[in-house]
């Protein structure tokens, strides 16, 4: 499977974005970067769309990476997410994002409305944006953990390192 050098995991509270990122950086051997460490600081309040944009234009230095992000009210429009030249969106149905979202309870309340109106009202339009500024970008959506657990399992085989002869 071919991939991108800029690989984005987008998803809403519950899809597990987080170790999705880490484990495709371990795969691939890539750097990680984690949005919302530069995004919420710690009394969780969103940063102001300047200072937001500005954060999104130093995370876009490295050439390799794998971004773990999400699409909503908060993103600025350019730079989109650091120009990936390929996302990945894991768009998994809100039940299973809700019982996964259940196990953390110091997330906010909001986090827990966001999960169901982040199809809805976000990741379509998000989307037609991102299209519309880089239309090279491939997307690839993940409708399940099973489909992304297949697709982990086969970059796994096709990174492993060759084995020297006996």
């Amino acid at each position: 499977m071919e991939l991108g050098s800029r690989i984005a995991i987008l998803g809403r509270g519950g899809t597990d974005a987080t170790p999705a990122a880490k484990r495709l950086a371990e795969i691939t051997g890539r750097p990680i970067i984690r949005i919302d460490k530069h995004f919420w600081p710690v009394d969780r309040r969103p940063q102001p769309a300047a200072h937001w944009a500005k954060v999104q234009q130093e995370l876009d230095t490295s050439e390799r990476w794998v971004l773990d992000a999400d699409l909503g009210p908060f993103d600025a429009d350019e730079p989109r997410l650091g120009h990936p030249d390929e996302v990945w969106v894991l768009d998994f149905s809100p039940l299973t994002c809700l019982i996964r979202a259940l196990q953390y309870p110091e997330e906010r309340r909001d986090l827990r409305v966001w999960l169901f109106r982040w199809r809805r009202e976000y990741l379509n339009d998000e989307l037609d944006r991102l299209t519309a500024l880089a239309p090279k970008v491939r997307l690839r959506r993940f409708t399940s953990p099973a489909e992304l657990a297949t697709t982990f399992a086969e970059l796994a085989s096709a990174h492993k390192p060759a084995t020297e002869p006996a």
